[in-house]
């Protein structure tokens, strides 16, 4: 199936001028004669371009003058119309070719199914998918959202592109700009600034909500302390996500609440006594497992649903998952250990299984305020090891590893047998009881507000 290409690697930034890009197409669509201060206060009126600036849309309209829009007079600010005699030239067809090391890496573009001037329209670019890191490292041969998806390795029908996607490791691409600059995606735009407006509304309404009840939970004025929980919400309602390029690697994430040290890939172990007390029960946690190997009881988890990183074979079972134990009969030994330990806040806790030759691709898990820990219970040493910013461990069994998972980070598993690990994520000693508190609260406000949505 090699169609013999480059390889594409690393993780994306977030793709803001071709958003504002679209949008000013589809305002001028609608309307050629805007001015830029008219486009302008457009913008201004949608929350999620709120930040643009001026000069920004200035520019962004002069570059489209090429797209079509000759005849921009800048005298009197408008788009004149201009007379086009000749037939338009038909958008040329490109091809490119877009490879992966293993499947389990996503090309992170959605095509709508209708078929549309001779292919299918490109609808989304995700963040971190092949598709964006192949865009940022050839921006002259980008290939943006509205543009047209002729084939994929030469098939042509939707459902054979879809397969292409999941089963190849190369793809050949082929595809056009589509014509002119009438889409109507209306519906879509509209749908999405309303998804913007409703996620500011209820990350602003959350604020004053958290500062009562944590006013009613520890005292009076208790509330006025959770200035960074405060800043986090207003990040997340302008959907500003934090990102950072350390010499130890790159960090993404959404959930950030500043100044919580240290920042570092690992953390290490001593640094946290529980560690030691979970290691002495590490073979009775191995034997439990062992007693539960049962299929049936290993799922995708949430992770999977929300992150393509994770292989359709990465399986978690659950022994701590929303603050419930799950089935302390059947964990009794794992439970009581978890139970037991001084010094820690768990979050959540389960068992992770990577199936053999797999790997997961580099990712955020996208909290800093929750760290991770890993307690190796059943692998073939030497040949399991996670990346974690630029640094790269093997697990040992009976051996623990601390790691911040804002780090892009990766995972493989290169031997003939799976790899079982206990993952134990806690809640960052650095934050203080009513932070973990409000945050606490705000996850299940957010979860409902989430199933109202």
């Amino acid at each position: 199936g090699s169609h013999g290409c480059a390889p594409v690697a690393t993780m994306g930034l977030s793709n803001m001028d071709t958003q504002l890009t679209a949008k000013l197409q589809e305002l001028l669509a609608n309307n050629s004669e805007l001015s830029y201060r008219q486009v302008y206060e457009k913008l201004q009126s949608e929350e999620a371009f709120k930040e643009v600036g001026f000069k920004k849309v200035q520019k962004l309209m002069r570059d489209l003058k090429g797209d079509g829009h000759e005849g921009y007079s800048n005298d009197n600010e408008k788009f004149d119309k201009v007379e086009v005699a000749s037939p338009l030239p038909q958008p040329k067809e490109v091809e490119i070719c877009i490879s992966r090391p293993d499947i389990s890496q996503k090309f992170g573009m959605m095509i709508d199914i209708e078929p549309n001037s001779g292919g299918h329209r490109i609808s989304e670019i995700r963040e971190g998918g092949l598709v964006e890191v192949w865009n940022r490292e050839h921006p002259d041969n980008a290939i943006r959202v509205n543009d047209i998806l002729i084939s994929v390795n030469g098939k042509i029908t939707f459902d054979e592109m879809m397969e292409q996607f999941k089963s190849e490791l190369s793809c050949q691409l082929r595809r056009k700009p589509m014509e002119g600059l009438k889409v109507d995606d209306s519906e879509a735009k509209k749908e999405a600034s309303d998804w913007e407006r409703r996620r500011a509304r209820v990350t602003a309404a959350l604020v004053p909500g958290l500062k009562k009840i944590i006013d009613s939970e520890f005292g009076a004025g208790a509330g006025d302390r959770l200035g960074r929980i405060e800043k986090m919400y207003h990040r997340v309602g302008s959907n500003d996500i934090f990102k950072e390029e350390l010499p130890s690697g790159s960090r993404l994430a959404p959930g950030y609440v500043e100044n919580l040290t240290p920042v570092t890939p690992f953390h290490d172990v001593k640094d946290h006594p529980w560690c030691a007390e979970l290691q002495k029960h590490w073979k009775g946690i191995r034997q439990e497992l062992k007693r539960n190997f049962d299929e049936s009881l290993w799922t995708a988890g949430a992770y999977q649903k929300s992150n393509e990183a994770y292989g359709k074979d990465w399986k978690i079972m659950g022994v701590l998952t929303e603050d419930t134990w799950q089935d302390e009969k059947r964990f009794k030994v794992t439970t009581g250990a978890l139970k037991e330990l001084k010094g820690i806040k768990p979050f959540e806790a389960f068992f992770a299984k990577m199936p053999p030759r797999t790997k997961i691709a580099p990712h955020s898990d996208n909290l800093n305020y929750v760290l991770t820990s890993h307690l190796a219970l059943e692998l073939e040493e030497g040949k399991c090891s996670i990346t974690v910013g630029n640094e790269e461990k093997y697990w040992k069994e009976g051996e623990m590893l601390i790691l911040d998972t804002t780090f892009i980070h990766s995972t493989k598993n290169e031997s003939n047998r799976p790899r079982y690990i206990l993952v134990l994520r806690f809640w960052h000693p650095g934050l203080t009881e009513e932070e973990r508190r409000a945050i606490h609260v705000s996850h299940a406000i957010l979860a409902r507000a989430a199933k109202g949505m």
